[in-house]
């Protein structure tokens, strides 16, 4: 069936801390549509890199690297790195540091856009979030969101993430981080954190997550059928 008949493809973009995942995993579930964070495929490769020592300037041997290298995405959203479950380990400090340097990486690019357009081609529908979704990934998605907050609001909400894991970081720390990472999404040359001019754009800062999701969803089901 077409997408514009009931499976739709939906990009969901914004900067992190913005409330992507979790806001698409429950429009992914409400909708019956396959849910793909495509970030998670970033940490995993970055973890791969961490594991090996890998020196992100040497492009020779981060190819070497990639063309060895399987990620995979269970229907539970596990993360299965060469084989093993990394769901909790990409999400630790250090991949935290390196994930946009990494995401900056021309030949990591490549490789992880070419596995997410197979993937929603593959799909009977799909809900995908990230940085260049709708500008690079599924330009031709049926709806698209950016979703943003205030910087304040985002550091809170990722430090809340960071401390539930254990991770001990201070507020400035964390607002730190989250500006570095901007600097380099919005900054890189190839796949930039871009707000595509036909994106409807929500402002999470003072909305609940279920707000988000029902706004989400209320608009998507209008032009369904």
């Amino acid at each position: 069936m077409p997408e514009k008949q009931g499976y739709p493809k939906i990009a969901i973009d914004g900067p992190a801390g913005a409330g992507k995942s979790t806001v698409t995993r429950e429009v992914s579930r409400r909708l019956a549509l396959k849910y793909l964070d495509t970030g998670a495929m970033y940490r995993a490769i970055t973890l791969k890199f961490i594991y090996e020592n890998t020196e992100l300037s040497d492009l020779k041997s981060i190819e070497e690297i990639l063309n060895r290298t399987e990620v995979r995405l269970s229907d539970r959203q596990e993360v299965f790195l060469d084989g093993t479950n990394v769901t909790g380990d990409i999400r630790s400090a250090d991949v935290n540091r390196l994930v946009s340097p990494v995401s900056a990486i021309s030949p990591v690019r490549l490789r992880l856009v070419e596995m997410q357009r197979t993937i929603a081609k593959e799909s009977n529908g799909i809900v995908m979030e990230g940085r260049d979704i709708a500008s690079r990934v599924i330009p031709d998605a049926d709806f698209k969101f950016y979703l943003d907050a205030s910087i304040q609001e985002r550091a809170r909400r990722r430090r809340k993430e960071q401390l539930e894991k254990g991770i001990e970081m201070t507020e400035d720390e964390v607002i730190e981080e989250i500006k570095n990472r901007d600097f380099i999404d919005s900054g890189r040359e190839d796949s930039p954190l871009t707000r595509v001019s036909d994106a409807i754009v929500i402002d999470t800062t003072d909305m609940a997550f279920e707000a988000v999701v029902d706004k989400i969803i209320s608009i998507v089901k209008s032009k369904v059928s």
